[in-house]
C-alpha cells in the first residue's frame, strides 16, 4: 500500500474514535447528574474507580502491544481491527439506563466508564502509535495531523447532531437512537483502519520472513515492564511534557463535561435563543479542528513548540481578561470559552508530536530494533488520564459546596443561586489562568527537537 492510502486508513480510526470521544465526555457527566438522579457520593466513588483503572490499563495494555505476539497485539492495526466492535457496544451502554438515583445508578457509571476506558485505552494507544509509525518523516507528521482533524472536524458534528435531534436531551428516546447510530458509523470507520492502517514496521516484516518476525518480537520483550517504564521516566524531556499534558487534559476534560452544565445558568434563555445554544455547544469541538487544518502552514513556519506556548499566553490573559470583565458580558463570555476550548483542542492536537518525538528519541537513545511506542504513550496516560476523573471530582465537589444539588431539585434560594453563578464564573476563569502559569513554566523545559536525517538534534538542556 502507498503512504497516502495508510494516511488515510488511519484518518478513518480519526473519524470513528472521535465520533465517540466527543459524544461521551460531552454528555456523561450531565447525563447522570440530571437525567439519571446520581448521587455524589456514587459519583465520586465511580471516579475514582476510573481513575484507578487508569492507572492500571494504560502501562499494562502497552506492555502487552509492545511485547506480545497474539493476534489482538500483533499489529498496530489488528489491535483495532478485533476491538472497534467492542468500543462502539462501550458506548452504547451508558445512554441506556438501570436506575434512577440508587445504588444501580451507581453500579451503572461504575461499568460504563471502566468497560468504555478499557476499549478506549486499548485502541487509543494502536492508533497513536499508528501516527508514530505510519512515517518517521516529520512533515509526513504535519499533513497526517492536518488530515486527521479534516476527520476530525466531521466527528465534531457528532454533538451538533445530538443537540438537534434531541432538542439539548428533552427528547432523550431520539438521542438514544443518535448515539446507536453514531455507534455503528464509528465502527465502521475505525474496522477500515484495522484492515489498512500498515505501519513501516509491517511492511518491513511483510517483505521479511517469519523467522526475523519471530526475532523481533522476543528482542522486544526482553526487558521487563519496569525497567521500560523507568527508561521513560527518566527522560526530563518526557516528564516536562506529560506536566503539560495533565493539565491539558486536566482543562478539555472541564470544557467537554461542564461547558453545557454552566452555560445552561450563566446564559438566560431569554438572552439567547435555544437554537444558538445548541449551535454554540455543537460548534466547541468544530472551531477546534477548523484552527489546526487553517493552521498547519503558519505551525510549518513557526513550529509546533511556540504555537504550543503561544496557546498558554493565550489561556493566561484571556483568563484574567474575562474575569476583569465580569459575566455579565455574556457575549464576550460565549466568544470568550468557544476560543479557549478551541485553543486547548488545537493545541492538544500538537502534542502527538513531541510525544511521538520522545518515542524517537527512546528507540536512537537504547538502540532498540523495534520502538516500544506503546510503552511512551501508555506511560504518558498512566500520569495523564487520571485528569479525566479528578477534573470532574473536584468541579462537582466545589458546586455541590456552593449549592448545585439544592439547585436541581429547587431548594436553592435567590441569594445562594446568584453565589453559585459566581462560583462558575470563578471556575470558569480560574482554572484557565492557574493550569495556563503552570503550563508554560513546564512547557519551557521541553528541548527535544524534531529528526533530521533519522538522527535527532537536541538543544542544550536547561536544568529541570
Amino acid at each position: 500500500m502507498s503512504l497516502k492510502q495508510r494516511m488515510l486508513a488511519y484518518c478513518a480510526c480519526s473519524l470513528g474514535f472521535s465520533l465517540l470521544n466527543h459524544v461521551f465526555f460531552f454528555y456523561y457527566v450531565k447525563v447522570f447528574l440530571n437525567y439519571y438522579k446520581i448521587e455524589e457520593g456514587w459519583f465520586q466513588f465511580a471516579q475514582m474507580l476510573y481513575l484507578v483503572w487508569n492507572m492500571i490499563n494504560d502501562p499494562l495494555f502497552a506492555y502487552i502491544q509492545d511485547t506480545t505476539n497474539f493476534r489482538l497485539t500483533k499489529t498496530r492495526r489488528e489491535a483495532i481491527l478485533y476491538t472497534a466492535p467492542l468500543f462502539s457496544l462501550s458506548f452504547i451502554l451508558i445512554w441506556f439506563p438501570w436506575a434512577q438515583g440508587t445504588w444501580v445508578t451507581g453500579l451503572h457509571l461504575i461499568t460504563a466508564l471502566c468497560l468504555y476506558d478499557t476499549f478506549f485505552t486499548y485502541i487509543g494507544l494502536a492508533f497513536c502509535c499508528l501516527f508514530t509509525e505510519i512515517s518517521s518523516d516529520p512533515k509526513v507528521r504535519l499533513q497526517l495531523t492536518q488530515w486527521s482533524n479534516i476527520a476530525g472536524l466531521l466527528a465534531s458534528f457528532s454533538v451538533f447532531i445530538c443537540e438537534f435531534t434531541s432538542d439539548s436531551l428533552k427528547s432523550f428516546q431520539a438521542f438514544q437512537l443518535t448515539t446507536v447510530v453514531i455507534a455503528v458509523v464509528a465502527a465502521i470507520m475505525m474496522v477500515y483502519t484495522g484492515l489498512y492502517a500498515h505501519t513501516e514496521h509491517d511492511i518491513n516484516i511483510m517483505q521479511s520472513d517469519s523467522s526475523k518476525e519471530e526475532v523481533t518480537h522476543k528482542k522486544s520483550s526482553e526487558s521487563s515492564v519496569w525497567r521500560l517504564t523507568w527508561q521513560i521516566l527518566s527522560e526530563r524531556n518526557f516528564i516536562a511534557f506529560v506536566i503539560v499534558n495533565f493539565f491539558q487534559g486536566f482543562h478539555r476534560t472541564f470544557f467537554s463535561n461542564f461547558v453545557a452544565i454552566i452555560f445552561d445558568e450563566l446564559i438566560p434563555d431569554d438572552v439567547v435563543s435555544s437554537s444558538i445554544r445548541k449551535m454554540f455547544y455543537g460548534s466547541l469541538n468544530i472551531v477546534a479542528s477548523v484552527i489546526v487544518i487553517f493552521g498547519v502552514p503558519l505551525v510549518q513556519n513557526i513550529g509546533y513548540s511556540k504555537t504550543i506556548k503561544w496557546s498558554f499566553i493565550w489561556k493566561i490573559f484571556a483568563g484574567i481578561i474575562m474575569f476583569m470583565l465580569g459575566r455579565q458580558y455574556i457575549i464576550i463570555m460565549m466568544i470568550y470559552v468557544l476560543l479557549d476550548s478551541a485553543f486547548s483542542w488545537a493545541a492538544f492536537t500538537f502534542f502527538v508530536i513531541p510525544l511521538s518525538e520522545i518515542a524517537d528519541h527512546d528507540m536512537y537513545k537504547y538502540k532498540r530494533s523495534h520502538p516500544i511506542t506503546s510503552m511512551v504513550f501508555g506511560t504518558n496516560a498512566l500520569i495523564v488520564k487520571p485528569a479525566q476523573s479528578l477534573c470532574p471530582m473536584l468541579t462537582v465537589a466545589i458546586l455541590n459546596r456552593y449549592g448545585y444539588e439544592e439547585h436541581k431539585t429547587g431548594k436553592l434560594g435567590l441569594q445562594g443561586l446568584d453565589s453559585l453563578k459566581d462560583t462558575m464564573f470563578l471556575i470558569l476563569c480560574g482554572y484557565s489562568c492557574i493550569l495556563g502559569i503552570i503550563q508554560y513554566i513546564s512547557w519551557s523545559k521541553y528541548v527535544l527537537k524534531p529528526q533530521k536525517s533519522r538522527e535527532l538534534v537536541i538543544s542544550v538542556p536547561s536544568q529541570f
